[in-house]
C-alpha cells in the first residue's frame, strides 16, 4: 500500500511539472508579465523612417528581456506620428517623430509601460 501512495505522489508531481512547463511556454514568463501572454508587437502606422524629421535617443532602465523591449516599443509606437525601436543590449530607445518630439509625453509613455526613462543622449 505504501508503494502505491509513493507512486501516486510521483505521478502527481510529474503531471504538475509538465503542466507548469507547458503553461510557461504558452503564457510567457520571466521578469515582466510572468503570468501574461507575450506582448504582441504594435506597429507604427508609418514605418518608413525617412518620413520622420526628428530623432530622439533615450536611456531606459528596467528592460531585461525581449518582452520588456516589446513593451517599450509598443507604448511608443501607439503614439501618433511616432516610430520607436528599443535596443535591449544598450538599454536605449530610439524614437522618430514627424513633429518636434514631445519629450515629456515620450517619458510618460515609457513610465506607463512600467520602465524608467533616463537621460536623453541624442536629439535631432
Amino acid at each position: 500500500m505504501a508503494n502505491v501512495i509513493i507512486v501516486l505522489i510521483l505521478v502527481v508531481a510529474v503531471v504538475y511539472g509538465i503542466y507548469n512547463y507547458v503553461h510557461h511556454l504558452n503564457h510567457g514568463g520571466g521578469c515582466c508579465g510572468e503570468h501574461d501572454a507575450p506582448a504582441r508587437k504594435v506597429k507604427a502606422a508609418d514605418t518608413n523612417k525617412s518620413h520622420y524629421l526628428h530623432r530622439l535617443v533615450m536611456g531606459v532602465d528596467g528592460m531585461t528581456c525581449q518582452n520588456c523591449q516589446r513593451h517599450v516599443e509598443n507604448a511608443l509606437n501607439a503614439m501618433t506620428d511616432t516610430l520607436a525601436e528599443a535596443d535591449l543590449s544598450a538599454q536605449k530607445v530610439t524614437v522618430w517623430t514627424k513633429a518636434d518630439a514631445d519629450e515629456d509625453a515620450i517619458r510618460q509613455a515609457i513610465r506607463d509601460a512600467g520602465y524608467l526613462p533616463l537621460r536623453t543622449t541624442e536629439k535631432e
